[in-house]
């Protein structure tokens, strides 16, 4: 019995509303490693706000705007680890621990980071609203 509701809940988190969630989480990884624009802007709300772990924040506008420009480059994927999905309704937090390597005007960004995201659930689609990193101490 046990197996079973084991495989049943990794089933549900495979192919329920946190796997819908984590699916966006990786586009949005690989969209911006990889300065993939079009694909941010469909899943970013319009008043989306980043808050870097430098204390900076940007509006939706900047930050693509920074990605399309060359201004702020990705050196490779982002990784993620330890990361785990809470919902209340039609809104979903993401937190975990990512590893990146970003420069913004040839400034290193990024690194060793903690991230809180929120998602909201409109028409149907998960789309993020919100960003914030902290340095990862060692």
């Amino acid at each position: 019995m046990i197996k079973l509701c084991a495989a049943v809940l990794l089933l549900t988190i495979a192919d329920g509303p946190a796997a819908a969630v984590l699916a966006v989480e990786r586009q949005w990884n690989d969209a911006r490693a990889h300065a993939d624009v079009a694909t941010l802007d469909r899943i970013l709300l319009d008043d989306w706000t980043v808050t870097h772990a430098n204390g900076t924040t940007d509006s939706k506008t900047t930050y693509l705007a920074d990605l399309k420009s060359g201004a702020r480059t990705f050196g490779g994927d982002v990784t993620e680890r330890d990361v785990t999905v809470r919902f209340f309704g039609d809104t979903a937090i993401v937190a975990g621990s990512s590893e990146s390597a970003v420069t913004l005007n040839g400034q290193r960004q990024g690194g060793s980071l903690h991230f809180t995201r929120v998602y909201v659930r409109r028409n149907g689609a998960w789309r993020m609203a919100v960003s914030q990193a902290t340095t990862r101490q060692p």
